[in-house]
């Protein structure tokens, strides 16, 4: 399925009417009103299960931007505990790799579903689960069918996301940094950079 997931708005859009785990993912953030709780925070739903290379144990992510990590846990623990299963959840600090800030993570389950949410005083668009999703997002409407299958291949073989992206592309060095670096690009020189190398 092609379309933007640029916006919050159009990766629910795309949940909506996607596969079965995407339509249940769909329902869960609606249900739950999870992404609307946290609109004033810029909420995105990332990771593998908007661009269909979601495992069976895959969990929902959601990233948002707060200036203060501290402040935002105050002020939504009680409303997260509110909404998740036993109304349990676990928060962890701490400094992300790949050149960016500090972060704050709260892991719940909503229904079914485990659901991370990763916040950082680094607007949403700006940080790295973004920019590696817009890429891999494209690049899989580039390959089609035959870039899912291989994607998903390796996260089977016990690969993470960015390096079997990497993986696949070729490149060398840190598959985070490298597949950040790839949001730089235009989506047609990404085209063409991706058709000189692919390796399935």
């Amino acid at each position: 399925m092609n379309g933007m997931m640029d916006t919050a708005e159009n990766v629910m859009k795309h949940l909506s009417v996607g596969n079965q785990r995407q339509q249940d993912a769909y329902r869960v953030f609606q249900d739950s009103g999870l992404l609307a709780k946290l609109a004033a925070y810029s909420s995105y739903p990332t990771g593998t299960v908007p661009i269909d290379i979601d495992l069976p144990d895959s969990d929902l992510d959601v990233l948002c931007y707060a200036d203060d990590l501290k402040t935002f846990q105050a002020e939504q623990s009680g409303q997260l505990e509110g909404i998740a299963l036993n109304g349990r959840t676990q928060w962890t600090y701490g400094i992300s790799v790949s050149d960016q800030k500090a972060y704050v993570t709260c892991e719940l389950k909503l229904g079914s579903w485990p659901v991370e949410i990763f916040v950082q005083a680094v607007p949403v668009e700006q940080q790295n689960a973004y920019l590696h999703m817009q890429v891999e997002w494209s690049l899989l409407q580039l390959w089609g069918e035959a870039g899912h299958r291989e994607i998903r291949r390796l996260k089977q073989a016990g690969w993470k996301t960015e390096p079997a992206f990497a993986h696949v592309l070729g490149l060398e060095g840190n598959p985070y940094i490298e597949m950040r670096d790839l949001a730089e690009l235009k989506e047609q020189e990404l085209w063409e950079f991706a058709r000189s190398r692919v390796t399935f």
